[in-house]
C-alpha cells in the first residue's frame, strides 16, 4: 500500500510540469452523496452491507488540462458490527456507531482532457489521493447510546473515479474512495491489554479504514478565452 501511494504521487506530480498554459485555472463547487463503510476489527474488506449515508461538499480548483485540487467537508455515519466468524467474535459479539466530519485536499489526475472544446471528449477517469484531519465520535456501542469526546485523526484518501461533463457546465460523477486512519479507534475497540476480561480489544497492528461510495455533481465556472493568433489550440487552456 505505501509503494501503491507513493508512486501514484510522484505520477501526479510530475504530470503537471508539462502543462506550461495554466493562466485558465476556474472553479467547480459541488454536492455529493454516498454510502459510509467500514473494515476493521470486526469486519474485514470493503463491503456495503453496514453502510450508512454521507454527504459532501467541495471546492475543484481545475489547474490545467489533466490536473485538478478539490477541498471539501464530508460528514457521515460510520457503523458496523460482527462479520469475522471465529471465537473472539463470537464471544464479543460487538456493534458501534460513529459520527464522523472530514476535512480533507485532493489532487486528482484527470485521463482525459474533457474541457476540449470540440466536445469529443466529454468524459473522463481520474485517480486521486490526498491527506485530511477526521473528527470521529462514538455515539452507539451495542445498541446502546453512549456518549464520548472527539477524537481527531489524521487521513489519508485514495481513490478514483469517472466524470461525464453534460453541457459544458455541469460535470456529474461516481467516485469510490478508500481513507487509510493513522489508529484502531473508529470502531471503538481499542488497543488495551490483551489479557483484559469479555474479549474488549482490537488488533493492536491493524488500523481501521473506512470507504465513500458516491455520486456528485458540481457547477463548472469558467469563460472560453479568445483565440490565439495563430494555431489556437481546440481547449479551454
Amino acid at each position: 500500500m505505501k509503494k501503491t501511494i507513493k508512486c501514484l504521487f510522484i505520477f501526479i506530480f510530475f504530470s503537471v510540469i508539462p502543462e506550461k498554459n495554466l493562466h485558465a485555472q476556474f472553479l467547480e463547487p459541488g454536492v455529493g452523496v454516498g454510502l459510509v463503510s467500514y473494515s476493521g476489527d470486526l469486519q474485514r474488506g470493503y463491503s456495503i452491507r453496514s453502510a450508512a449515508l454521507g454527504f459532501e461538499l467541495f471546492q475543484r480548483l481545475n489547474l490545467s488540462k489533466h490536473i485538478s485540487v478539490k477541498g471539501g467537508i464530508k460528514k457521515g455515519t460510520i457503523k458496523g458490527k460482527e462479520k469475522i466468524l471465529d471465537a473472539l467474535s463470537q464471544n464479543r459479539n460487538f456493534s458501534f456507531k460513529t459520527r464522523s466530519t472530514e476535512f480533507s485536499i485532493k489532487i486528482e489526475y484527470n485521463f482525459l482532457d474533457f474541457f476540449d472544446e470540440t466536445g469529443d471528449k466529454i468524459f473522463t477517469p481520474y485517480l486521486f489521493l490526498g491527506a485530511g484531519i477526521g473528527l470521529f465520535k462514538n455515539v452507539e456501542q451495542r445498541n446502546l447510546k453512549v456518549s464520548k469526546k472527539n477524537s481527531f485523526n489524521l487521513i489519508m484518501p485514495l481513490g478514483l473515479g469517472f466524470k461525464y461533463l453534460y453541457r459544458n457546465r455541469f460535470s456529474i460523477g461516481i467516485e469510490f474512495e478508500m481513507k487509510k486512519t493513522l489508529s484502531d479507534l473508529i470502531d471503538s475497540l481499542e488497543n488495551k491489554d490483551l489479557l483484559v476480561k469479555n474479549y474488549q480489544y482490537g488488533n493492536p497492528n491493524s488500523n481501521d479504514y473506512y470507504y465513500f461510495t458516491g455520486l456528485s455533481i458540481s457547477y463548472v465556472l469558467y469563460t472560453i478565452p479568445c483565440p490565439q493568433k495563430s494555431a489556437p489550440s481546440n481547449n479551454i487552456y
